[in-house]
């Protein structure tokens, strides 16, 4: 008798021991579902309503989540009822290089009007998909574009304008995919299976509307018009408490931060109970593209639009073996709110699947990365400024945003630097739209870091390394960057304009954005006469063909350049003056040409017809 009362204390004792492990432990029990995959020359999507279920498996315990919910979605024209989207958007594949075509119709309900963006994309200003290219409800739009971008994670999303929160905590975002299987170096040196060994992970935070009336709570619709308002719960591709089953392989992550509000912190280990022994994760790709060599962490910082593609060797784990993605702290200044539990994720090691095409090393090197060509045409520097909350906005350099203004005109096929300034006491992921940059000097907190100091290219941590189109900022941080504005220029019309902007969507939404254009040179010189910053160039004869002469008593040095109309440099010189020049042209091509001297803070400019 007194052996079995200690049998059973005994088992009650560990018990005991083991209900704190219990009570802190995640089980994630939803299956990630991966989106479908869309390819060729013409897509045709259709925007509509659903109803879908963000819990099927019952992981949220404090509400039923259980449910069918409405929601937004994108799909594929024809698409089979049981292989459809019911909330976010099938994976685009752009092959680079070619012409696509696009029917895009818009079936939402309640009347919504919708924007489709390609966030990242080179392309020109008319099909951007930015707040002008509304298509209205029971309408479609047909953009058409090639792509010339490089190989890179890009997404498309809404952009109405003041509603982009709202339609995209709906549901409206989906991922692209650039490929060029013939000319990438990497393709057959990283996973590329997409489904089996390369994964698209789009991470949301997301709250819902209650029904008071059930115990416990029932969700009963998405929460929209978050503003500002918590998204207490994480999904993964559209579901809370997933989990993805892995091979033991080298695996592709392309993470995706598609928020409204929320940066993650992410790292991987197999104890949700510790912050120590992450297992290792190989970024080999930010947003633009891949960079330089496979960069080592344990963690990283994910800022809200923010792509990145990291590696992940799951051979070193054994059958079944968990690996959780953790959620992490974050800096307060970069903080909107808590999301439950101590991960995000989970990965199940199975050894019974396996990709076609198994990847089971990580290369030591990727691509070159250097600061693209060309000097800086144009410096142009913008203060991130507000403080939020009730009756305030964000702004760009103190004034709203108005679709009726453009802010800035760029010369086409001109590098440029941009000097961002972040004047208020929150960190504000910074966008623009048709260009990636790269960060050539950054000077403030950095990442999760409280210390305050200057980073310059070449010798840059990883958070600032490769091609982008989102950086976050850190209150009183100042991000540099340089970019080339190539390709599609337009005429200086505020409706065929290109946006930058903060891409937390409640800051975007509150009128911290600005547009600008990128033009010709004979509309970019224009705007420059028309306001005064020029002084005009006299030049003989004009027409000219094999050489004309400068007419000018200009002592000081500077840079003389002659551009084509597209922007083009046909020619530079420097020169000590510019004192009665006779320059030869026999080897330009004929046509109107844009004749420019710099010289300090003097700008001389003439257009000569060349015949």
């Amino acid at each position: 008798m007194n052996k079995l009362i200690t049998i059973k204390v005994g088992i009650l004792l560990l018990a005991v021991l083991a209900l704190p492990q219990i009570i802190n432990a995640q089980i994630f029990k939803n299956e990630i579902p991966i989106p479908y995959l869309v390819t060729g020359s013409f897509m045709e999507i259709e925007i509509s309503g659903n109803q879908h279920n963000f819990d099927p498996n019952g992981f949220v315990t404090d509400i039923n989540l259980n449910v069918d919910l409405d929601a937004y979605c994108y799909n594929k024209q024809g698409q089979p009822v049981d292989n459809q989207m019911s909330y976010l958007g099938p994976t685009l594949v752009f092959p680079k290089g070619e012409e696509l075509e696009f029917e895009i119709s818009n079936n939402l309900p309640d009347g919504a009007n919708t924007t489709v963006h390609w966030h990242g994309l080179n392309i020109p200003g008319l099909m951007d998909g930015g707040p002008h290219q509304v298509i209205f409800n029971g309408s479609s739009w047909s953009p058409f574009f090639n792509v010339i971008d490089e190989v890179q994670t890009c997404w498309y999303h809404t952009h109405l304008m003041d509603l982009t929160t709202d339609q995209v905590i709906r549901g409206l975002a989906g991922m692209i995919i650039v490929e060029d299987p013939a000319n990438d170096p990497l393709y057959s040196l990283l996973p590329k299976n997409y489904g089996e060994n390369d994964f698209p992970i789009v991470i949301q935070e997301k709250g819902f509307v209650l029904d008071s009336t059930t115990t416990p709570p029932t969700a009963v619709a998405i929460k929209a018009g978050e503003k500002p308002g918590n998204g207490p719960y994480t999904l993964i591709n559209g579901v809370v408490g997933g989990y993805l089953k892995v091979p033991a392989e080298v695996v592709r992550l392309r993470v995706l931060n598609g928020s409204p509000r929320k940066m993650f912190q992410i790292g991987l280990n197999t104890d949700l109970n510790t912050n120590n022994n992450f297992e290792k994760m190989w970024m080999v790709a930010t947003g633009g593209g891949y960079i330089d060599v496979p960069r080592e962490t344990d963690s990283t910082l994910m800022s809200v639009g923010d792509r990145r593609e990291f590696l992940v060797d799951f051979t070193q784990f054994a059958d079944g073996d968990t690996v959780y993605m953790r959620k992490l702290t974050v800096p307060a200044d970069a903080n909107y709110g808590s999301t439950n539990g101590k991960a995000l994720m989970a990965f199940i090691v199975d050894f019974s699947l396996s990709s076609s095409d198994p990847i089971t090393s990580i290369p030591s090197q990727l691509v070159d990365y250097t600061l693209s060509e060309g000097s800086v045409f144009k410096t142009r520097e913008k203060d991130l400024m507000g403080s939020g909350g009730s009756g305030n906005v964000w702004t760009i350099d103190g004034t709203p945003m108005d679709m009726n203004v453009i802010n800035d005109t760029v010369l086409v096929n001109t590098k440029e630097k941009w000097v961002i300034n972040n004047l208020t006491n929150k960190s504000h992921p910074f966008h623009i739209h048709k260009v990636q940059f790269q960060v050539v000097e950054y000077t403030g907190k950095l990442g999760m870091g409280d210390t305050v100091a200057t980073y310059t290219f070449p010798d840059l941590p990883d958070e600032l390394v490769g091609y982008k189109d989102v950086q976050l900022i850190r209150p009183g941080a100042i991000l540099t960057f340089e970019a080339r504005f190539d390709s599609f220029p337009g005429p200086p019309v505020a409706h065929m304009g290109y946006m930058y902007h903060c891409h937390i969507l409640t800051h975007e939404d509150t009128s911290m954005m600005h547009q600008f254009v990128v033009v010709d040179s004979s509309d970019f010189y224009t705007s420059l006469f028309s306001n005064n910053e020029l002084e005009i160039l006299n030049i003989y004869p004009n027409p000219a063909r094999n050489e004309f002469t400068i007419n000018a008593e200009i002592e000081e040095a500077g840079i003389l350049r002659i551009y084509d109309l597209t922007g083009k440099t046909l020619r530079q010189q420097t020169f000590n003056s510019l004192k009665n020049k006779t320059i030869s042209v026999a080897d330009l091509p004929r046509g109107i040409v844009i004749v420019e001297y710099v010289s300090g803070s003097k700008h001389f400019i003439s257009k000569v017809n060349l015949n």
